[in-house]
């Protein structure tokens, strides 16, 4: 699966956040999302991203709901770094 990047402010030409929740469900009026930052510490529950040549950190600890109209869609992320984000996420899941 491939997450899709949004924007919720401007510029509209990067994107802000990255959503974790599955692309079917978008009938839900939130989204589940990750912001993107520059410059953010790397740690065990966060992970890098590239997307046109910038270097993003995904703050998966800071995993929050927007609400869907808020949000312009930029693009997708690429498989490898979509599984790498969703395993960070389940990370900080209390799993059995």
């Amino acid at each position: 699966m491939r997450l899709k990047l949004y924007s919720s402010h401007s510029p509209r030409d990067f994107p802000h956040l990255v959503a974790v929740q599955h692309p079917s469900l978008d009938i839900l009026p939130t989204v589940l999302v990750c912001p993107l930052k520059t410059g953010e510490a790397l740690t065990e529950v966060r992970t890098t991203l590239n997307w046109k040549g910038e270097s993003f950190i995904v703050l998966c600890d800071l995993l929050r709901p927007i609400h869907r109209q808020t949000l312009t869609e930029i693009g997708d992320v690429d498989e490898k770094t979509s599984n790498a984000i969703i395993e960070k996420v389940l990370t900080l899941l209390a799993l059995p």
